[in-house]
């Protein structure tokens, strides 16, 4: 479980992290409907809660393992694979970014 925490919370802070550079490099736009509006309005709302609130809920979620394991274990489980699969199609599309514009986009 705590091998599921952290890979959640670092897939958490890349995703953060390659959030900003696609927004502010690449004119992207936040894939979470939820957070969209945020990411581009209000940016450090946007790193507080991303930043912030996100890992504190997966902490959270990680806390619950004691009161319902097998809940805790799969909302866990499905964070993670969630924030890799989006941290995944991320680096696919900067890859993609690189073959065809090469490093001028940096």
């Amino acid at each position: 479980m705590r091998t599921m925490l952290f890979l959640a919370i670092a897939a958490n802070s890349f995703d953060l992290f390659a959030t900003a550079v696609g927004i502010h490099w690449f004119g992207n736009r936040e894939g979470n409907p939820l957070l969209a509006g945020v990411a581009h309005e209000h940016w450090l709302a946007f790193v507080a809660i991303k930043g912030a609130l996100v890992p504190l809920l997966i902490w959270r979620l990680y806390w619950y393992r004691h009161q319902t394991p097998r809940l805790s274990t799969a909302g866990l489980g499905l964070v993670t694979v969630a924030l890799t699969v989006a941290a995944g199609q991320w680096l696919g599309w900067i890859a993609g970014v690189m073959q065809t514009h090469g490093l001028s986009r940096f």
